[in-house]
């Protein structure tokens, strides 16, 4: 009863101290058995605001934020501390997990608690639940009314949804839409179900007996139990960083809706069956889960993507479908993830009759640069690619250097890239003949080049911004690659097994054709003289030669050694030239690649 005059509650004899983390809905249900009354008499003695134009006890905002009044309510009834009372609250979690915008917005509380139970991940009205940790007490964490909420750390084991009793979600109890909680006269039993049972043929109205600690469970990896808990802190307010880089709690979890969304589209079944960290039941909830959206019609489902995980074995797999992407080291790595991903989702925009189910969905600030590259345009130009019929030529990516020949390149592909310098354009044309060779992304046919991640990337995302006319280019890519058959096919991958330890020329080569021009055999001449040897094998970039490795000329300048080495090429006389082309033929004939002089 309120004290006369104040409007606030009396003073309660005795409070239940609540648990570390607990959620209030379960505070509140431990507090009325204790004070031996229902949990809608509860709420009354504890002051909290309700909904005035709903009959019997419905709380505003229950278990999600406070009111002032309520929260004044509560601190008078309880004597407990605002910030212990607020921290159980899904509010706690505003401004990481939860974006809880406009909640204050006077008079419109009801359309803005409606916005957020339509956008947010967060179970409003129910929790999901670990049977092992309810045997030790009937204490229902926060954490467990969060959407990303799948295992327990602790027991390794999924958590379970809905009880299989009366078929509703776990925690419903009394709070559904438009009941509220129960004022009648009985004392919860906390180790059962207690959802609230509608009358059946039968059977009378009420609460479901299910007892909840012998629900059956899932076992996970150890490595998804592990990737829940450092989620878990983040939401808690540790250090997080995406791609390498240290990004806001709230940044994070923007990351993670967003790789969610896109791992709900384009996972395959060899990447599902392939993630260690998935055990099988989630991975068949979640093939079906995406096998019944790829079925649906267009329309309203397409917002599915972005739309909270519909179960505890739903968000295992986002989870750790997402983690590579979300937990990259490092945005090169990042990049050839989400590069795989949007080539993909490129592809299912492409088929007929189907929209882009990624446009709505917000695209986080942290990974907006890798994500734009990934999309565009290198996606327009391979879908091109794609969508047309060509013909597979009779080579393989170890048949390609790493740029393609230089005439060939100023004949048939430069008219394409406008304003490219010779080497970049050259590099794109051999990325692009991988392509055709059957890599199927850009990322894929720098690693079957074994060239440079970082360097493929910047080319294939910026020059294929050039092409006007994606046919055409694809057409003289086809052209360049008939010139190379017709030319005789060389493995290049072979050549540069062979010569990848060619660091330095041994000073006797050298020294044989250099002492009769007078010219001295210095270590920079030997290392030069290995860099020509290597290009002049393997077709490939000078500035990729192992022989100007940064650490090898430390603490020289690196332009000052490509400037050493454009001079040499410029020196290099006819019989140096010969000498040099001679002793790389004997590395390549040499039966022990690793023997490339000292």
């Amino acid at each position: 009863m309120p004290v006369a005059g104040s409007g606030l509650p009396r003073r309660l004899p005795s409070v239940p101290v609540p648990a570390r983390g607990e959620s209030f809905p379960s505070w509140l249900s431990r507090a009325a058995v204790d004070w031996q009354i229902a949990p809608g008499r509860a709420a009354q003695a504890l002051g909290l605001e309700c909904h005035p134009r709903y009959t019997g006890v419905r709380p505003l905002w229950f278990g999600t934020a406070l009111t002032r009044r309520s929260l004044q309510g509560v601190e008078a009834a309880t004597g407990l501390d605002a910030q212990v009372i607020e921290a159980m609250q899904l509010s706690r979690y505003a401004g990481t997990v939860l974006d809880f915008t406009g909640r204050e917005e006077p008079g419109r509380q009801e359309e803005s608690y409606a916005r957020l139970r339509n956008r947010e991940w967060a179970l409003f009205s129910s929790s999901r639940a670990c049977p092992k940790c309810l045997e030790s007490a009937p204490v229902w964490p926060l954490w467990w009314r969060l959407g990303m909420a799948a295992v327990c750390p602790e027991h390794r084991v999924l958590l379970v949804d809905t009880c299989p009793r009366c078929s509703a979600r776990l925690g419903f109890g009394y709070a559904g839409y438009p009941r509220g909680l129960t004022t009648r006269d009985l004392i919860l039993d906390l180790g059962l179900c207690n959802n609230r049972c509608p009358a059946s043929r039968g059977r009378k109205a009420g609460l479901c007996s299910q007892k909840l600690t012998v629900l059956p469970t899932v076992p996970v990896p150890a490595e998804l139990a592990d990737l829940q808990q450092r989620i878990l802190d983040i939401a808690d307010g540790s250090p997080a960083q995406v791609a390498g880089s240290p990004v806001t709690p709230a940044e994070f979890f923007a990351a993670l809706r967003f790789t969610a969304s896109v791992v709900r589209l384009v996972a395959t079944p060899d990447e599902i069956n392939s993630c260690a960290a998935l055990p099988a039941a989630a991975a068949q909830v979640f093939t079906t889960n995406q096998q019944e959206r790829r079925l649906a019609d267009r329309g309203g489902r397409v917002s599915q993507f972005q739309a909270i995980p519909p179960s505890a074995a739903h968000a295992a797999a986002v989870l750790a479908l997402s983690a590579p992407a979300l937990f990259a080291p490092d945005r090169t790595t990042c990049q050839s993830v989400l590069t795989a991903w949007m080539d993909r989702a490129v592809a299912l925009r492409r088929m007929p009759g189907k929209s882009d189910p990624l446009r709505p969905i917000p695209r986080p600030a942290c990974l907006e640069p890798l994500v734009r590259a990934a999309v565009l345009p290198a996606s327009r130009v391979a879908g091109v690619l794609a969508n047309r019929p060509t013909t597979r030529l009779l080579f393989t990516a170890d048949h390609l250097p790493h740029l393609a020949d230089a005439d060939d390149y100023t004949e048939l592909i430069a008219r394409h890239l406008p304003g490219t310098a010779e080497a970049s354009g050259r590099r794109l044309a051999a990325l692009a003949l991988a392509r055709l060779a059957g890599a199927t992304s850009w990322q894929r046919a720098a690693t079957a080049l074994a060239m440079d991640s970082v360097r493929a990337f910047r080319v294939t995302n910026t020059l294929v911004q050039r092409i006007s006319d994606a046919g055409a280019f694809w057409r003289d890519i086809e052209r360049l690659g008939a010139r190379a058959i017709e030319r005789g096919l060389i493995d290049y991958a072979a050549r540069r097994r062979a010569l990848a330890e060619l660091t330095m020329i041994p000073h006797a080569v050298l020294f044989e054709v250099c002492h009769p021009l007078g010219r001295d055999v210095t270590e920079q001449r030997r290392r030069h003289a290995a860099a020509w040897t290597w290009q002049h094998f393997t077709d490939g970039d000078v500035r990729d030669a192992p022989a100007y490795a940064p650490h090898l000329w430390t603490p020289v300048r690196m332009s000052s050694v490509r400037e050493g080495g454009r001079r040499f090429s410029t020196w290099l006389p006819e019989p140096v030239a010969r000498q040099l082309t001679a002793y790389g033929q004997t590395l390549l004939d040499s039966p022990i690649p690793g023997k490339t002089g000292a």
